[in-house]
């Protein structure tokens, strides 16, 4: 059992992200969960809910926060599913400059955007309630629930060309995909002070023309949304599938002589999309 191994990639191929690379786990492990710590908050790694292992596991988390420290481990289950307690932890930090947006199920459709000024954001996190006054008291008495996340945030987001507009617009909903955003927030952006990462709606998206009537090609997306918890962590779409390995690998002598393990070819990102 050991700590998993962190790999930054900082590259848009889709987007900044993380590899979260397990070894090796306790002897009778069959399945984990990783867990991803940020932030002061505490989240499963998306594709990585109760994962079956052969003894190594590696997931890619696209849904780290920039700039700020992540600190990953994951709790490890026998057959009978009774936990054999976590692994060690292992942290690290993605530094970024830009504003990345993405649907969770579809991170291969990643832009990288950037806000535009609007003379400041209004960040309001509501705390529903009510102030009663019973009989004989002077003042009320507030009767309230736990307070909500951020309500009814108002974004103008910023394309700079076509196929970057068309990414923004398919996220939304055009994809058939719940019509969720996960906003990762660029050193250039984070003076807005909203949980990281974020989940948006985007029930409300609307597409403004900037400067394409001079011949330009900027778009501004007015998003208007609540932060909402986003798709259950155990969907996702796997980046790397054996079709890709199938396509480059014209036998499977051809893989094997590569001197791959198993593990090694579930590392072989650089392959996905050769399908």
């Amino acid at each position: 059992m050991s700590a998993p191994t962190l790999t930054v990639y900082s590259d848009a191929a889709p987007c900044p992200r993380v590899e979260v690379f397990f070894p090796s786990f306790a002897a009778g492990t069959v399945s984990v969960t990783v867990y991803r710590l940020s932030g002061g908050q505490e989240r499963q790694v998306r594709g990585a809910v109760g994962a079956p292992t052969g003894g190594t596991l590696t997931r890619i988390d696209f849904e780290v926060p920039f700039n700020v420290p992540a600190t990953y481990r994951a709790e490890q289950f026998d057959a009978g599913g009774v936990s054999l307690g976590f692994t060690p932890s292992a942290s690290v930090t993605v530094v970024s400059a830009d504003t990345w947006m993405h649907n969770p199920l579809n991170p291969e459709g990643s832009v990288r955007v950037f806000f535009g000024d609007d003379g400041g954001w209004s960040v309001t996190r509501p705390t529903p309630g009510v102030v009663s006054h019973p009989k004989g008291r002077r003042v009320g008495v507030v009767l309230s629930e736990p307070r909500q996340g951020v309500v009814d945030l108002r974004l103008t987001v910023r394309t700079s060309s076509d196929v970057d507009a068309d990414l923004v617009q398919a996220m939304c909903g055009d994809s058939n995909m719940p019509p969720v955003l996960c906003v990762r927030l660029g050193t250039q952006d984070q003076r807005l002070r909203v949980p990281q990462p974020l989940f948006l709606s985007a029930l409300s998206v609307s597409e403004v023309d900037m400067d394409t009537r001079w011949g330009g090609t900027e778009m501004a997306h007015q998003v208007q949304g609540d932060e909402v918890d986003p798709p259950i962590p155990g969907l996702f779409v796997p980046l790397l599938t054996r079709a890709d390995l199938n396509a480059f690998f014209a036998t499977r002598a051809a893989l094997n002589g590569g001197g791959l393990t198993r593990s090694d070819i579930n590392r072989r990102y650089d392959l996905a999309g050769t399908a």
